[in-house]
Formats: C-alpha cells, structure tokens, sequence
C-alpha cells in the first residue's frame, strides 16, 4: 500500500479577482499622507512622488520612538522601502557636479593635513558626485576653515553655553 500523497496532482482553482494596479497620479493628488504611506508601502515597486516621500519622512519621525511593535514595524518598513528608492525619487531634480573638494591643512605650521570624510567615504580632488552631496563637502570645507580661523586669532571667540559661565570663570581668575 502506497503513502498518501503530499500535494495533490493539480493546484485547485481559485477565483480571485486580478489585483488592481497602482493608482494614477491624478487619483493620489487630493490624498491625506496616511494614505499616501499606505500605498508606498503596497506597491513596492512604484516610482515615490515628493509628496509620498514627504509622507513617508513625517510617518517615520512619528513612530520611530513607539514602543509597540506595530509602530516598530512600520518604521521598518518605511526605512526598508526608502533604502530601495534611487536618488531621483528622494531628491527630484538633483544633478550629478564636478567638484574640486581641497586637502585641509592644519594653519599653526605643525602639519597634519584631513580630507573631507561622509561615512567613510573621502573626498579629495577632482570628484564628480551629486548636487546635495556638493553642498555638505562646500559646507564642511567652510566650517573646518572657520574653525581653524578661530583657532588661529588671538581673540578667540568664547562660546557662552550658560549665561554667566564666562562672568564665573573671570571671577575665578581674580580671585
């Protein structure tokens, strides 16, 4: 006697209906963001809008510190579906710019030169990136040279973090 079969010879037919297909930009205008969250999430493989992108960056902000795992989940999600977005969805509009990123040296005559590092990444030369990644070098660039500035002028500026710290710290001195 032969041992029962495991699956069945042919699949079972089933009536689904066909899934509808992504909505139309013109059906996702008038749109609340929680619904605009809830298709990104759905169709996976559809092209984000600003405004869907938008939605997703205020939902993620909203749940990212729940302590429920629905929200933990969602944030999950919403972090996974914009890792798989390309640069145009997340910043319509942006474009690709050489850029001459300078070697930064150290002013007091000791040495030392830096580069222009974002997440591991170094930035020297002649290089040829995006035009939102240019505006974080350019501003790294002019606050290390403000830094060093300050670091190399006889009056160096005091940064008063509470009220009357330098007023204290002068009394100090006197006495």
């Amino acid at each position: 006697m032969a041992r029962p079969r495991k699956y069945p010879d042919t699949p079972p037919v089933l009536n689904i209906a066909p899934a509808e297909g992504p909505p139309t930009d013109e059906e996702m205008d008038g749109l609340e963001a929680g619904q605009l969250v809830s298709i990104a999430l759905e169709w996976p493989r559809m092209r984000l809008t600003p405004a869907m992108v938008t939605a997703l960056n205020e939902t993620w902000r909203d749940v990212v510190l729940a302590d429920d795992d629905e929200g933990k989940s969602l944030a999950r999600r919403i972090v996974s579906r914009l890792r798989r977005c390309g640069h145009g969805e997340l910043h319509p509009g942006c474009e690709r710019v050489k850029l001459d990123v300078p070697m930064l040296k150290r002013s007091d005559g000791r040495g030392g030169v830096w580069y222009v590092k974002i997440n591991e990444r170094i930035y020297a030369g002649e290089v040829e990136v995006w035009a939102c990644e240019a505006r974080t070098i350019l501003e790294l660039v002019h606050r290390y040279r403000q830094i060093e500035d300050n670091r190399m002028s006889d009056d160096q500026h005091l940064i008063d973090l509470d009220g009357g710290m330098a007023e204290r710290a002068r009394a100090i001195q006197r006495a």
